[in-house]
């Protein structure tokens, strides 16, 4: 059997909560708290600021391909992104692309040669 309780709860003089219990059971039972329009909308801009975030990576990472389009060297290619530290730059960007077949090494005999660069994979559509 549910109950439903509503408890006011005085923060400060001016301010007051109002929170509703829900007991579902002897042991259960649930509390919610209204947001005010305020919180509400900073959850929500926060929400939106992650994605535009995510969008960004994105065409940054269409845009890393694209430079590609001659074939470059990782030194150039984590310049062109403004990123430090070789080994994160080649597991978080390199091996995922030439995983997807988004990029391939111009010596793929020798991959870790000092002379190696990637190149964008042309693909015919």
């Amino acid at each position: 059997m549910k109950v439903k309780v509503p408890i006011l709860e005085r923060q400060k003089p001016n301010l007051i909560i109002l929170r509703i219990v829900h007991f579902t059971e002897a042991d259960v039972f649930t509390t919610i708290i209204p947001l005010s329009e305020a919180a509400t909308a900073m959850v929500g801009s926060s929400i939106e600021l992650a994605s535009r975030e995510q969008d960004k990576e994105q065409v940054t990472i269409q845009d890393l391909i694209q430079f590609c389009s001659v074939p470059r060297s990782r030194k150039e290619m984590q310049e062109f992104m403004g990123l430090a530290g070789r080994r994160n730059f080649s597991e978080k960007y390199i091996k995922p692309l030439l995983d997807a077949g988004k990029i391939k090494m111009t010596i793929p005999d020798k991959p870790n040669s000092r002379d190696q660069k990637y190149q964008k994979v042309n693909s015919e559509g």
